[in-house]
Order: C-alpha cells, then sequence, then structure tokens
C-alpha cells in the first residue's frame, strides 16, 4: 500500500507536466493507444524505484520527485520506443 501513492504519483507525472498544452496531441488520435498505458506503468514505476533509492522523502518534496520521476521515466522510454520504430 505504501508503493500505491508514488506509483499513482508517478504515473501521473507521466502524461502531464508544466508545457502540456504547447505540447499537445496532433489531431486524430494516437495510432497506438497502448502507448500510453505502458508509459503510464513505466512512469509509476521509476517513480516508486526513485522514491526508495531516496529515504526520508516525506511530503511536498516527495510529490514533486515522484511526478519528475514519472515524466523522466516515461521520458526515456518513449525516446527509446521512438528509435526503434524508425
Amino acid at each position: 500500500m505504501e508503493m500505491l501513492i508514488p506509483f499513482i504519483t508517478g504515473w501521473f507525472g507521466s502524461v502531464w507536466w508544466p508545457g502540456i498544452e504547447r505540447d499537445a496531441p496532433k489531431p486524430g488520435g494516437d495510432p497506438q493507444p497502448w502507448r500510453g498505458l505502458l508509459l503510464g506503468i513505466v512512469g509509476g514505476a521509476s517513480a516508486v524505484v526513485v522514491g526508495r533509492l531516496v529515504p526520508g522523502m516525506e511530503g511536498m518534496a516527495a510529490v514533486v520527485v515522484a511526478i519528475a520521476a514519472g515524466r523522466v521515466g516515461s521520458g526515456i522510454v518513449d525516446s527509446a520506443m521512438g528509435m526503434m520504430g524508425r
């Protein structure tokens, strides 16, 4: 149960980030709908891993780190998937 909140926060970080309004998806929908699910899971998992590596984080600092870890983890995997698709 203690890993659920960082996981959800990391998932949130993988789909929302300041500046998302500028990086909005193109009209027509996503040709690969499973990609968002996969990136959300990766973002949640990376937030849990970073939360375990940094002991003693509580409160607002933990929330910010979980959001950032979710975004960075999903961004790395998204870039790798884009490179493999070429």
